[in-house]
């Protein structure tokens, strides 16, 4: 029982630890990763300033591509919900599909950030996360949907809400991954 307790006081104070280092906003992305990273090591680290710095200079040092990626597809949901707002022609269909590939994205991104490890490989973690089973996949979903609306009516408890996202990749991940068994 008293692991159940440190696992949620962990990832509290890991959420409040991605949420520090999300602020730039392009480092959200680097930020769940390393968190995911550190969680998955909590049986051997302790989750801390120090430990989420070291998994958070490695992530940084896996390639540009973990910035860049999440930036630029955010970028074009943003101008695309911009079309929306602007009512340009189509916007009724555009308003329905942009929020789901919006939502789907974020499940595949904490898929992604989960599956990632040291020397794997943006790429590598990236199939890993497209080729992972659905079930899981919409289980993050929901959890995303979920984070949302309680941020929404309460959002002091975001960074919580993070720490509890990164601890539902890693579980989700940890469930029926054969690349990290």
């Amino acid at each position: 029982m008293s692991r159940r307790f440190t696992l949620l006081s962990e990832s509290l104070l890991l959420g409040v630890l991605v949420f520090l280092a999300s602020l730039p906003l392009v480092t959200t992305f680097a930020a769940v990763t390393a968190g995911c990273a550190l969680l998955r090591d909590a049986e051997r680290t302790s989750v801390g300033v120090r430990p989420y710095g070291r998994r958070l200079v490695a992530v940084a040092r896996a390639g540009p591509l973990g910035f860049a990626a999440p930036v630029a597809l955010g970028l074009v949901l943003t101008l695309d919900w911009v079309a929306v707002r602007a009512g340009l022609p189509g916007h009724e269909a555009l308003a329905v599909l942009v929020p789901l590939v919006a939502l789907a994205a974020a499940a595949l991104a904490l898929r992604c950030a989960a599956a990632w490890r040291p020397g794997l490989g943006w790429p590598r973690a990236f199939r890993s996360a497209v080729q992972a089973d659905l079930y899981g996949t919409a289980l993050l979903a929901m959890a995303v949907v979920v984070a949302m609306v309680v941020c929404s009516a309460f959002p002091l408890v975001t960074p919580l809400a993070l720490g509890q996202l990164v601890l539902a990749a890693v579980a989700v991940d940890a469930r029926m991954s054969p690349l990290h068994a």
